[in-house]
């Protein structure tokens, strides 16, 4: 550790050690500052950048968003800078199951490039857009990107055998890892560049004309995704019939008529059906094996989308698109069983074993969030919420379902709670985004120096201690 790396975590010491109770009464400390993370570059809405806190499955490598460089990659042990990675700027970033490499998705053109976890050397690119580019390479990339807080992950099946790279809006390729080599080309839909390029000219003229909804009529926010087995893959990029392809084979299954624009959706756990979400509020189920209808929910009166599934598949959960409780069904029937009786429609997070959902509460100030048994619909705990705190914007659970890190804002610090809804500790100095590692031993968030505007990062270490000064809480390692 450097000379000024050494201060730092000193002043963040004593920081944590005079944190304020923020009006709940102040529990001992459950994490400590293992390394300070110097690189690490802040969230930014206004520039576009998005925060990337990633752990390697094994827990040896910490990715974080880098100042001099796109990502830099931390030994968690010692704090040594490994690596540094760049590109022109990332979308979504993921380690490979054995953390040797990692495989980056770039804005501009959703080009793939792999790197060498331990030196950042490039072993392979793979093509991405073609010359006839959407909507986000023609703008530069992120101009339409919403607000993101995150940095996603690389559309890439379970198995790490297959990537999905878009080659324009409507035609997608499936790539294999290991060699880089082109297995399928998918066809999404058929690709007009004359009827691309006169939907973007529409789509100006509607946002010089102050009316920016018309970028809406792209269509062009792929939502793809493979289901848990990696046997399917779902394109559903704004238009009324999403398709459904086998990845094994890389034929087409089914084109779904869902009759309206579909934006969401979300394979059960088994990948035996599929629900997708149209831009009326109406989800319906599909058998991924025949592309049948089995069942639709919901109505343009009582809109929403797809949220989750449990592990069994019986159930599947949706949130409202307005007022209302979420809600489980019955995917096979669409019979509703039961409701999450004031859940807030927006903001639901599921435990890594689906058995728990976390939500924010609706028209109760009082509550800063909800602990729901998924199984059975029932309220387990709710945590207070302190005067003039403010909505929560992130909520994670850690890998073993005994602590959740929240936060109310991108530069507020990041609070640490067990499932009782007991508050736990305030890791001061810190701010989204923030990550717990797969055992559950260390969370890295982003942060500032105390006393200063200086963005920096921090990695968390939960000390193996059991003590009543820890609530009893108890952390599992695996």
């Amino acid at each position: 550790m450097t000379r000024n790396s050494a201060i730092c975590f000193l002043f963040v010491l004593l920081a944590i050690a005079l944190a304020p109770s923020w009006g709940i009464a102040q529990a001992s400390r459950v994490a400590v500052v293992k390394h300070n993370l110097p690189e690490f570059r802040d969230i930014s809405i206004w520039k576009g950048r998005a925060g990337l806190t990633l752990f390697s499955p094994d827990g040896k490598y910490l990715a974080v968003s880098g100042k001099s460089a796109d990502v830099v990659i931390y030994d968690t042990e010692t704090g040594e800078i490994k690596s540094k990675i760049d590109g022109d700027g990332f979308r979504a970033f993921s380690f490979s199951p054995d953390g040797k490499f990692v495989i980056a998705q770039n804005v501009r053109d959703l080009s793939m490039q792999i790197f060498e976890t331990e030196n950042g050397k490039s072993v392979r690119e793979i093509r991405g857009l073609g010359k006839l580019s959407n909507i986000n390479k023609t703008l530069g990339g992120g101009f339409l990107s919403g607000i993101v807080l995150e940095m996603g992950r690389v559309p890439v099946t379970k198995n790490w055998k297959n990537i999905l790279v878009n080659k324009n809006d409507k035609e997608f390729s499936i790539f294999d890892f290991e060699t880089g080599e082109l297995k399928f080309d998918l066809q999404h839909e058929n690709f007009n560049s004359g009827w691309e390029s006169t939907k973007l000219v529409f789509a100006l003229l509607g946002a010089a004309a102050g009316t920016p909804a018309g970028f809406a009529f792209l269509g062009s926010a792929s939502t793809s995704q493979f289901s848990e087995n990696s046997r399917y893959l779902l394109i559903a990029n704004g238009n009324k019939k999403p398709t459904l392809w086998n990845i094994e084979s890389g034929s087409l299954i089914s084109k779904f008529d869902a009759g309206e624009r579909v934006f969401h959706s979300g394979f059960s756990p088994d990948g035996t059906m599929v629900a997708t979400s149209d831009f009326d509020g109406i989800t319906k189920v599909w058998d991924t094996e025949t592309g049948q209808l089995l069942s639709t929910i919901g109505s343009k009166k009582e809109r929403g989308i797809v949220a989750a599934w449990n592990r069994s598949g019986s159930k599947i959960f949706i949130i409202p698109s307005g007022k209302g409780d979420l809600k489980a069904y019955a995917p096979q029937s669409g019979t509703r069983i039961y409701a999450f009786e004031g859940s807030m429609p927006n903001s639901t997070i599921l435990n890594k074993n689906s058995t728990l959902f976390l939500t924010t509460p609706r028209k109760n100030k009082a509550i800063l969030f909800q602990i729901w048994d998924l199984e059975t619909g029932k309220l387990i705990a709710s945590a207070p919420r302190a005067k003039k705190q403010g909505v929560l914007i992130s909520l994670k659970w850690s890998p073993d379902s005994r602590m959740i890190a929240t936060s109310d804002g991108l530069k507020k610090e990041v609070k640490i709670w067990n499932t009782k809804g007991e508050y736990l500790q305030t890791l001061s100095s810190s701010t989204l985004p923030m990550r717990f590692s797969d055992d559950g031993k260390y969370l890295a968030t982003g942060g500032v120096l105390p006393n200063t505007k200086l963005d920096t990062g921090y990695l968390w270490e939960f000390p193996e201690v059991e003590s009543d000064e820890r609530l009893a809480l108890k952390i599992v390692r695996r």
